[in-house]
């Protein structure tokens, strides 16, 4: 028997490494009283694929406001997006923003395509043709054939 040892625990990816990339994001859940250096927080967690980079990432979280306020009412589903940058308020950081790929047909067809393969298990192969067997040779000899053409002849 072979044992695993347990997963660690990573923060995941970054707005900022995911910024401009197509991505899935499928929220799972929103947690409130995480507790961070600064204090208690609330966040979104979610699962994300990066559409650019074929990768997945589970159990992300995301704490910027943007985010957590564009992906809390799609709990259990599947967005279709870009994470972009706001317009920054003066003395502030430009927000994280989720832009909207659902209206770009090369960006859905470039998800639909992905999750047709994952579901698939990862490999689409063409369809084989299947070799149709070739049919015996038959014996007009054969007393069932010879009794089978009698029948004919007397219709």
């Amino acid at each position: 028997m072979t044992f695993e040892s347990p997963a660690t625990t990573t923060a995941g990816p970054k707005p900022a490494d995911l910024q401009g990339h197509l991505l899935i994001i499928a929220p799972t859940s929103y947690e409130t009283g995480i507790q961070t250096s600064l204090g208690e927080a609330e966040a979104i967690r979610c699962n994300v694929t990066d559409l650019d980079t074929n990768e997945e990432h589970s159990d992300v979280l995301f704490f910027n406001t943007a985010l957590r306020s564009g992906l809390k009412s799609r709990i259990g589903s599947q967005v279709l997006t870009r994470i972009g940058q706001g317009v920054a308020k003066p003395g502030k950081s430009a927000p994280w923003i989720l832009l909207d790929a659902t209206t770009n047909p090369d960006d859905i067809s470039t998800a639909t395509a992905y999750i047709a393969a994952k579901t698939l298990g990862g490999i689409v192969q063409p369809a084989v043709p299947q070799a149709v067997p070739a049919s015996p040779a038959l014996d007009v000899n054969d007393p069932a054939v010879a009794a089978l053409i009698a029948q004919l002849a007397k219709k």
